[in-house]
């Protein structure tokens, strides 16, 4: 899967909990500029790294993967 599809996923994930990259980084112990490079698809997130930030955020791999799926499958059909 595109890092880029997944980094903007997580972005949208973070912005929707109205969640700064400091105040990402107090929730998830996972460097701000770190969450940058991840968000901006610069690097491959490992999983279990990805299911860490998620469960952090009260959201998990199922939910954000399907939530990736409807996004792609409905702006190809558009």
């Amino acid at each position: 899967m595109n890092s880029i599809l997944i980094g903007n996923e997580l972005r949208a994930v973070r912005s929707r909990l109205n969640l700064s990259l400091r105040e990402a980084e107090k929730i998830t112990g996972i460097r701000a500029q770190k969450l940058s490079v991840y968000e901006n698809g610069k690097v491959n997130i490992k999983v279990c790294t990805l299911e860490k930030i998620l469960n952090s955020y009260g959201s998990s791999l199922y939910i954000f993967f399907k939530d990736i799926y409807e996004y792609t499958h409905r702006k190809i059909k558009t």
